[in-house]
């Protein structure tokens, strides 16, 4: 049995702290023991008991989770710091500095003396990265009772907000999992299914869309509430062999992020890395695999608010102890660092030996009082900085505004974008009356975004296009793959017409708080139908309503003459009926629609039934996570699909469309491996559950792959459309998460709704290729020769270009859509959802 180390203390014996509980006197074990997890319930618990002992917590509760759990965070500091009237005070300094572009410098510079640094600790957002969570109890109650110098001038010097759980669902899920399967031979498997309801290990991707419960509750207290000028989030996925990784990180820099956020993090990573040697905690890596490029992560996100935000990742996710025997390290890091021999950002490498979790939560303890040092250290510095950083934010952007105009077909849509703007505290205004800039009018209720702002940063990265630089190890040698997503343009992903205008624009305007879309209209009493226009993404929410509620649905042909105008291809139109009225009225107001009377039957049209959906879960797939969350939020009627659904076949008596979200064919084949995991976990769907979906399709039934998930019916239905992109290496074709152009034909009813050139977010996409003279396809968008490239990096051009992008393929009865691409992307394209619901409903259209 391995020797258990005690896990590091800052706590010291000090008059008035011996009622304060220890963690143990509530969790039954001390905290980061082997073997043991406690779940958030118990963690929430204590965390209770602290605050109700001592006056230096004040615990609230910032929402609820996706199942309903209440997410705490506490706010700890010094007695007379948390006094109600001095923390209002020091709240409303940081707020007033953090947004203070209009203050004078002399009071800024006075708030800033009298100001407290608000500093963030989170824990638990990857719920299996264990040590996080693990630590909260005791780093809660080592800041609440140590007696050191150190501690009273942190307490004093600075208001620390820690939440013990960013997602406290996962939490509880993987701690009792664990403590099920302790002993067994499951103990160290991992949990195998989304600890996220949505999202699972993707939950740290959310973070400027603000889909989840979690992320709007962390948010509304980071970038609404507090403003803290620092944050430290806590991960526990080290580079191998090193103990943490700790910034400063790598290159590239995203330009719009203030040079005082980068200098920041650079000099927090040292503080860490010194204070972890000091105290002989060795194996601090920095400039090792995590840049500061993207936006949307937990840390990331920050940088685009002028706050200081830290990733560390500590090894050992697991509360199983483990010898690591340094002659299974690799010899070197991915940059050819040496892993065993001394070097500028690893002085100090470990030497492998026993590791327990008690030393992985010691490191975070280690790491977390080394920024709350500097916290303390720099009041006044960190406080007067953020202040800077909105006056420059404000006064650099005084040239430009973007305007969102009311008249673009899908409002709804761009209302959406608004709200997004708004979590990210972004200024946004409404037009209170019609403006006219060179020559273009703009109707009243078009949105006003003005570059002119505190969060500056924000709005440049999310408005604009990004250009991610070619990066190669050497000069004319290989492609150095960036570490995360390159390009991610906002706007573009939402599909949202945002106007650009190099000028600062005059307009009678409200402050917009959260937007909602205009009250919509139903236009003339019909003799015929309504029509919902299908360039609009809400027209499938209420026609799902519709159907639900059984009024009678067409989707058009070709084109539909309305009261109002004409509509495209794929207008939906819905009998106009006895009640019928009153629905489409309340769905038109409640969605923002504008809804038009068809007094005369188009040609060619087709009946559309609520198609009866089964989305594939081969179990801990995020992309299916997601898309249920789309299917959720438009009123898609499905049922999950499981791998032993699909073995057991009989598929078309249950489902007219089965949707298989971004997986590999062998993932969906295979599954995991027999005995990794209790048995209705593994196996996959099997060559006989590929048989049955394929015997769906013949029957009649249509199935929908997204972006890899193309791989199963290319390789095992033959249909006669290829992956040209098979086997070929990432030198020489590589989107690794970047917005492209796409062009569409409408006329494809894939494509219905769309104009002809639209965008789309790709990443490990496949690129199809039609087999010459196949029969029974047909393609509803195709990648342009040119100009392919809208956001972010691209590599091999020559092998994308001119290719299709979206394809359906005919098999017996039925039909085959692959989209080589994830048009519902975390929640984000929303710009491209209209391929995935045009595809789900042609099982519904008859």
């Amino acid at each position: 049995m391995l020797a258990v180390p005690a896990l590091a203390s800052a706590s010291a014996s000090a008059t008035g702290t011996s009622r304060i509980p220890k963690p143990e006197s509530t969790l039954g074990f001390v905290p980061c023991t082997d073997y043991k997890l406690a779940t958030y319930e118990q963690i929430a618990e204590y965390y209770r008991k602290l605050d109700a002992a001592s006056d230096r917590m004040k615990l609230m509760e910032i929402g609820r989770t996706s199942e309903g759990r209440p997410q705490l965070m506490a706010v700890v500091s010094s007695e007379k710091n948390l006094q109600e009237k001095n923390l209002r005070r020091y709240k409303d300094i940081s707020v007033r500095l953090s947004q203070g572009d209009k203050l004078p410098d002399s009071v800024a510079r006075n708030l800033a003396k009298e100001g407290k640094t608000i500093a963030w600790v989170d824990f638990g957002i990857h719920s299996t990265e264990v040590a996080g969570h693990q630590t909260a109890p005791q780093f809660a109650y080592d800041l609440v009772t140590s007696e050191t110098p150190e501690a009273r001038e942190v307490r004093d010097n600075v208001v620390t907000l820690l939440v013990p759980n960013v997602n406290p669902d996962g939490g509880t899920k993987v701690a009792d999992w664990y403590r099920k399967n302790l002993g067994g031979p499951y103990q160290d498997a991992g949990f195998p299914e989304l600890y996220q309801k949505y999202a699972g290990h993707d939950n740290n991707r959310d973070w400027y869309m603000f889909n989840l419960r979690e992320t709007q509750n962390v948010g509304r207290q980071l970038f609404h509430e507090w403003l803290p000028q620092m944050m430290h989030n806590v991960h526990q996925t080290a580079v191998f062999p090193a103990r943490i990784s700790i910034p400063p990180y790598e290159d590239p820099l995203n330009p719009n992020i203030n040079p005082q956020v980068v200098r920041g993090v650079n000099l927090i990573g040292d503080a860490m890395g010194q204070r972890l040697d000091r105290e002989g905690k060795v194996g601090a890596l920095a400039r090792q695999s995590y840049d500061i490029w993207w936006n949307g992560g937990a840390r990331t996100a920050p940088y685009y608010h002028n706050q200081i935000g830290i990733l560390t990742e500590t090894a050992h996710a697991s509360a199983t102890p483990r010898v690591y025997d340094p002659k299974d390290f690799p010899a070197t890091f991915a940059d050819g660092t040496s892993t065993s021999q001394p070097s500028v950002f690893y002085p100090s490498p470990w030497k492998g030996g026993e590791w327990h979790l008690s030393q992985s939560c010691a490191y975070i303890v280690s790491a977390s009082w080394a920024m709350l040092r500097q916290a303390s250290d720099d009041r006044e510095g960190w406080l007067y900085g953020a202040y800077q950083m909105a006056r420059d934010g404000a006064r650099n952007g005084g040239s430009t505004t973007y305007v969102i105009p009311a008249d673009q077909a899908d409002f709804p849509t761009a209302t959406k974008l608004v709200d997004k703007l708004r979590w990210n505290n972004i200024q946004v205004e409404r037009a209170l009356s019609s403006f006219t800039v060179d020559g273009r009018t703009y109707p009243a209720g078009s949105y006003v975004v003005r570059e002119a702002q505190p969060y500056r940063a924000a709005v440049l990265d999310l408005l604009n296009p990004q250009v991610y630089p070619d990066r190669r190890l050497y000069p004319g040698g290989p492609l150095e793959p960036p570490y995360d997503i390159t390009g991610y343009t906002l706007s573009f992903q939402m599909g949202v017409t945002v106007d650009k205008l190099d000028q600062a624009v005059r307009v009678n305007t409200a402050s917009v708080d959260w937007p909602k879309a205009p009250a919509g209209t139903v236009t003339g009493a019909p003799r015929h139908s309504y029509a919902l226009d299908p360039r609009v993404n809400d027209s499938s929410t209420a026609v799902n309503s519709l159907l639900a509620a059984g009024e009678q649905v067409w989707r058009s042909g070709g084109e539909v003459t309305t009261r109002t105008g004409k509509l495209p291809a794929g207008t939906f139109l819905v009998k106009a009926d006895r009640g019928t009225g009153d629905r489409v009225t309340g769905l038109a107001r409640q969605l923002g629609l504008s809804i038009a009377a068809v007094d005369a039957a188009p040609t060619g049209l087709s009946e559309l039934k609520a198609p009866r959906i089964g989305l594939y879960d081969g179990f801990n797939n995020y992309d299916e996570g997601w898309t249920r969350y789309v299917l959720e939020q438009f009123k898609f009627g499905f049922q999950r699909l499981d791998n032993a659904g699909v073995r057991a076949g009989d598929l078309k008596s249950r489902f007219d469309t089965i949707v298989l979200p971004d997986a590999t064919y062998n993932s969906m084949r295979n599954g995991r491996a027999a005995g990794s995991l209790p048995a209705e976990y593994t196996g996959g769907m099997t060559d006989a559950g590929v048989a049955n979906l394929k015997t769906f399709v013949e029957a009649g039934g249509t199935v929908v792959t997204l972006n890899r998930a193309a791989q199963l019916p290319i390789q095992a239905f033959g249909v006669p459309v290829k992956d040209v992109s098979a086997g070929v290496e990432e030198t020489t074709y590589n989107i690794p998460g970047s917005v492209l152009n796409l062009g569409t034909d409408a006329n494809d009813p894939v494509a219905s709704g769309f104009a002809p050139t639209t965008a789309a977010f790709v990443s490990d996409s496949p690129v199809f290729q039609v087999n010459e003279g196949a029969q029974g396809v047909s393609v509803a968008a195709t990648w342009p020769t040119t100009n392919i490239l809208k956001s972010g990096f691209l590599l091999g051009e020559d092998l994308i270009g001119g290719k299709p992008a979206v394809v359906t393929s005919k098999l017996g009865q039925g039909e085959v859509v692959m989209i080589g691409f994830k048009p519902q992307h975390r929640a984000q394209s929303h710009g491209t959802y209209r391929f995935l619901f045009n595809a789900m409903y042609l099982g519904g259209q008859g």
